[in-house]
């Protein structure tokens, strides 16, 4: 049965975007969205600060895994990354450090939302 709502699809990264390698923890900012980015170099656990819901609204980050290392990616204060439909506030998601797994986070002004990942994700707590 439909209900006559149309939800918009999220935007994703094209496979074309240019390829940016994080191998150390960055604070991302809204020009680490709409590439493609990599753990390539990586040599331990990566935890990756999100910026402000807010800040990147209607923006998608895709991350894969080209080293074997866990990535996490940590909210901003306050805020929830939503997986499986459930966030808690200031818990990271995280993608297994399996090569070619990935994950896509995407922002709706408020939340960040996990939108498509192939591989091991998990929420912290």
């Amino acid at each position: 049965m439909s209900t006559g709502l149309i939800i918009p699809t999220p935007p994703s990264v094209s496979p074309k975007a240019s390829v940016t390698a994080l191998a150390t923890a960055t604070t991302l900012t809204s020009a680490h969205f709409g590439v493609n980015l990599t753990n390539t170099g990586a040599s331990a656990t990566l935890e990756h600060q999100l910026p402000a819901a807010a800040d990147i609204a209607g923006k998608v980050l895709r991350f894969s895994a080209t080293a074997a290392q866990i990535t996490r990616f940590q909210p901003a204060s306050g805020e929830k990354v939503y997986y499986g439909g459930d966030g808690v506030a200031d818990k990271y998601v995280q993608l297994a450090g399996v090569i070619g797994n990935f994950i896509e986070l995407y922002s709706d002004g408020v939340d960040i939302l996990v939108m498509h990942a192939n591989g091991v994700v998990t929420k912290e707590g």
